[in-house]
């Protein structure tokens, strides 16, 4: 995990606060901290764990994964610190790509090596080196486009040439792609 936040050693863990800590298979992990309890020479720390990507690690029935932890092994980050989510292609999102005059607004379906390695964008987060795969849709109405053999368009791209887009669900004509 590269280390993208200050430790503060002078201030005191809240609810809300984000700790570092180190696993017990000797890894350090990021979590939020959600409850305290115990003495104050046994205290622990309930926390909201957060994987790779900085973001809270949640179980199929949509609870958020929680570790109790000793407050010995929690470090305290910045108060101020902010998770620096940047430009996170993930799978679903829609996008658009722009070329000189063109737009082509799409789904990410999937992530493809340019040399055709297999991919690590799937378990860790969108690498930057990686193609990505979109299934081409409409702008209005979000239907995904068919060729002359009524097959799906999809093209691919790098990400210097997509951007994010949002979708405007309550238009007065229907479903709108609007970019941010």
């Amino acid at each position: 995990m590269n280390r993208r936040y200050k430790l503060d050693n002078t201030g005191e863990v809240e609810v809300g606060s984000v700790v570092k800590y180190k696993n017990t298979d000797r890894k350090t992990r990021v979590a939020e901290v959600s409850l305290i309890y115990g003495a104050t020479d046994r205290l622990k720390y309930e926390v909201i764990k957060y994987d790779m990507r900085l973001k809270p690690m949640v179980r199929a029935d949509g609870s958020y994964v929680r570790k109790t932890i000793p407050a010995k092994r929690c470090k305290l980050i910045d108060g101020e610190f902010k998770f620096d989510t940047g430009v996170c292609f993930e799978l679903g999102d829609v996008v658009c790509r722009h070329t000189n005059t063109t737009r082509r607004y799409g789904v990410i379906v999937g992530f493809v090596h340019p040399d055709g390695l297999i991919t690590t964008s799937y378990e860790n987060g969108y690498n930057g080196t990686d193609l990505i795969e979109c299934v081409e849709i409409s702008k209005r109405g979000l239907e995904s486009k068919r060729d002359k053999n009524n097959k799906i368009k999809r093209f691919r791209s790098t990400s210097n040439r997509l951007k994010m887009c949002e979708v405007d669900l309550w238009n007065k004509t229907g479903p709108k792609i609007v970019s941010k």
